[in-house]
């Protein structure tokens, strides 16, 4: 899996399960995206998702930096598991982990989803 980014992992999860998500390629997509300021999930993915507050498995998490940009995704697997692609390969992290309780921006399900 190599050159797999978290936007990568997402695409192939929810295409399994029969979603198409907007892809990176489809846009003039800048490196420095983030460094302008823009936020690439919340422009792009807002109107296929949904906010949830009691995600459930295969619902997304959204992670964002110090600045509140969406960095970094994953798939959530129970209350306190996701699984996402990151340096080291496809992982399963903790949510209530110190590392990602602080950056969790929100959960998110797919509209049209039915689980």
């Amino acid at each position: 899996m190599d050159g797999l980014d978290c936007l990568g992992f997402l695409k192939l999860v929810y295409a399994d399960l029969g979603f198409k998500l907007f892809d990176v390629e489809d846009l003039e997509y800048e490196k420095n995206w983030g460094i302008q300021g823009r936020d690439y999930f919340k422009e792009h993915y807002q109107n296929d998702w949904e906010s949830v507050e009691a995600p459930v498995m295969l619902d997304g998490v959204l992670f964002v930096n110090s600045r509140g940009i969406a960095y970094h995704a994953g798939v959530v697997l129970d209350e306190d598991r996701f699984i996402h692609c990151c340096r080291a390969g496809v992982v399963i992290g903790r949510l209530k982990s110190t590392e990602w309780v602080s950056k969790i921006e929100n959960f998110y399900r797919l509209k049209g989803s039915s689980w």
